[in-house]
C-alpha cells in the first residue's frame, strides 16, 4: 500500500516541490468559468442539491486535509453536507465505517480497518470528522484484488476514447518518472478507470436529493476531463487543490486537458511543500 500511495501521490502533484517565497495566491478560489475570484461562501452558494462536491488534493498535503476538514463542518453547519466518500476506503470497509459513525473521539484506525498506505496521522481528523458530522461516510475504492482484476481484464464499463487513452498513457508515463515500462501503461489505465467507474457507482447510491455530497480524492479522480465525472450524469462541481508559488496568474496553474472537456470548475490555491523529490522515492521502490 505505501508503494500505491507513492504513486498516486506522483499522479496528484508536481514531481518537485519548492518552497515559496511569497504567497499571492493562498487561500483565494478561482473560479474557472467566470475568471474571477469567489469566497468560500460563495461557492458554498453555489454548489447543486442532489450533486456532488469533489475535492481534489495533494495525497501528502496536510493542508489539504485541514481544508477539507473545515469545509465538511462548515457545510454541516449550514445543513448543506451529503455523504462523505472516501477514495482512501475501498467497499469492503463499509461495514466498519457504518459502525464508527456517530462515535467522537472513539473512532480508531483500527476499528475502521484502516490501510496503513493511507497515513491515519495525515487522514484520522477528516474522517473522524466526516464519521461525526456527515449523515453518511462511503468507502468507494475496489479492493486490491478488483483492482488486480482490472488490470488483467480491463475496466467493466468499458473505455473512454483513443483521446482519452493517450491522454491518460502519457501522464501515467509522466507522473511514474519516466521508470514505468510502456507495456504495463494499459494495464495501470484500465485500472484508473475501473476505479473511477466504481467510485461513480458509489456516488450514485449515496445521492441525497437534497444536500450535496462532498468525495475526497486525488486531483485526477476530481477532474472533469479525466475522472470520476465522465461516469456520472448528475451535478458534479470540481475543486482541485493547488499548491501555489511566487506567481499571481490563476490560470497558470489550470492543468492541460483533454479537448472539448473542462478541467475542473474551481482552483483553490494552497502552501507549497518543502523541497521533495518524489522521483526519488519512486526509484528507491524500484530498487
Amino acid at each position: 500500500m505505501k508503494l500505491l500511495l507513492l504513486l498516486a501521490v506522483l499522479i496528484a502533484s508536481p514531481l518537485v516541490s519548492a518552497q515559496p517565497t511569497d504567497l499571492p495566491l493562498q487561500g483565494r478560489i478561482w473560479s474557472v468559468e467566470s475568471a474571477t475570484f469567489i469566497s468560500r461562501e460563495a461557492l458554498f452558494d453555489r454548489l447543486p442539491a442532489g450533486g456532488w462536491l469533489l475535492l481534489g488534493e495533494q495525497h501528502d498535503h496536510p493542508e489539504h486535509h485541514r481544508i477539507q476538514t473545515e469545509w465538511i463542518e462548515a457545510l454541516a453547519d449550514r445543513q448543506k453536507l451529503g455523504a462523505v466518500a472516501l477514495e482512501m476506503a475501498d467497499h469492503s470497509q463499509q461495514a466498519y465505517l457504518d459502525a464508527a459513525r456517530g462515535k467522537g473521539g472513539r473512532i480508531t484506525p483500527e476499528a475502521l480497518q484502516w490501510q496503513t498506505g493511507w497515513p491515519w496521522a495525515m487522514y484520522g481528523e477528516v474522517v473522524t470528522t466526516a464519521l461525526n458530522r456527515a449523515p453518511a461516510v462511503a468507502a468507494t475504492d475496489l479492493t486490491r484484488d478488483e483492482q488486480r482484476q482490472a488490470y488483467r481484464e480491463g475496466a467493466p464499463e468499458g473505455d473512454l476514447g483513443n483521446d482519452h487513452a493517450d491522454f491518460m498513457r502519457d501522464l501515467l508515463f509522466e507522473s511514474h518518472c519516466s521508470q514505468m515500462p510502456r507495456n504495463a501503461l494499459d494495464g495501470m489505465r484500465q485500472v484508473q478507470l475501473a476505479r473511477d467507474q466504481q467510485m461513480a457507482q458509489v456516488l450514485r447510491r449515496y445521492t441525497d436529493a437534497t444536500r450535496t455530497g462532498v468525495m475526497l480524492t486525488g486531483g485526477i479522480h476530481a477532474r472533469h476531463d479525466l475522472g470520476i465525472p465522465r461516469w456520472l450524469s448528475g451535478p458534479v462541481v470540481s475543486v482541485l487543490m493547488v499548491s501555489a508559488d511566487d506567481g499571481d496568474d490563476p490560470t497558470a496553474y489550470l492543468p492541460d486537458g483533454l479537448p472539448d472537456y473542462r478541467v475542473t470548475d474551481y482552483l483553490l490555491f494552497t502552501s507549497v511543500l518543502p523541497d521533495k523529490d518524489y522521483c526519488a522515492g519512486f526509484e528507491d521502490k524500484q530498487d
